[in-house]
């Protein structure tokens, strides 16, 4: 048995995720991926802390928490203007910087900490940006997403006016609304979903589908499915959720629902 909750948040500070970067100009997602809301919303109460070597570390989420001593899910969560997921230049700010590296006092010198003190460089790392833009969602957006588990009481935890970090700006989000709790039921046939976060090569499961954002990890898309599929819904007060058979198979293998 599957239970599932929406969860309306808002971000009290400027959240940024950088979504691509045209020179120095810094584009953020509008969306937040379903690991970075298990991290912040579970407070990382599983994360396993271990020694992280950069170069060989793999990206592989399971090493980093383990799920299933929380088996608790979330759907991507998507900042929403007006019922709309694509934010209007309204909901956004471009801050522009100059000088990002602590030890630039300048753009045209570069500096070193040695022995406790500063020494200048006759030559500074160009490779680091000394100015252009930032674009960030602005505060008090609304960022909607939903929780699932197979244990109510993981979503019983959720009140409003929790506060969490996210992201790696640790920018604070605040439960503003949440949904009651769907008991989901067993179904087969072709499932209209909503924003899933898939691997890319998933899109071929749909018969039609929109993309919200893409990288070359994930796909933040939603569709109808192209088959019959085994899928999980949930019914809320005004709309409903759809969960197919191949879409629950990308949870992390350590999640058993």
């Amino acid at each position: 048995m599957l239970y599932a909750r929406a969860i309306t948040l808002r971000n009290c500070g400027r959240f940024t995720v950088i979504a691509s970067d045209f020179g120095s100009d810094y584009r953020t997602h509008t969306h937040v991926t379903s690991e970075a809301l298990y991290a912040s919303l579970t407070r990382g109460a599983t994360w396993w802390p271990r020694l992280i070597n950069l170069k060989d570390d793999p990206e592989d989420f399971t090493l980093a928490y383990d799920v299933a001593a929380m088996p608790i899910w979330f759907l991507p969560g998507i900042f929403i203007a007006d019922g709309s997921p694509r934010l209007p230049d309204a909901y956004l700010d471009t801050t522009a910087f100059n000088v990002v590296h602590e030890f630039y006092p300048s753009t045209s010198k570069a500096y070193v900490l040695k022995k406790g003190s500063l020494e200048e460089k006759e030559n500074r790392p160009y490779h680091v940006p000394t100015y252009g833009t930032i674009q960030a969602v602005k505060p008090d957006g609304r960022l909607i997403t939903y929780a699932f588990s197979p244990r109510r009481a993981l979503l019983e935890h959720f009140v409003p006016a929790q506060s969490f970090l996210l992201g790696k700006k640790r920018t604070m989000f605040q439960i503003v609304a949440l949904s009651g709790i769907a008991e989901g039921k067993w179904l087969q046939g072709t499932c209209t979903t909503g924003w899933l976060e898939l691997s890319p090569q998933y899109g071929g499961r749909f018969q039609r589908f929109e993309v919200l954002a893409g990288t070359l990890r994930y796909l933040i898309l939603r569709g109808v499915t192209r088959e019959k599929v085994n899928y999980v819904k949930f019914i809320f007060p005004d709309t409903s959720l759809c969960l197919p058979d191949f879409y629950l198979e990308q949870i992390p293998a350590c999640c058993q629902f």
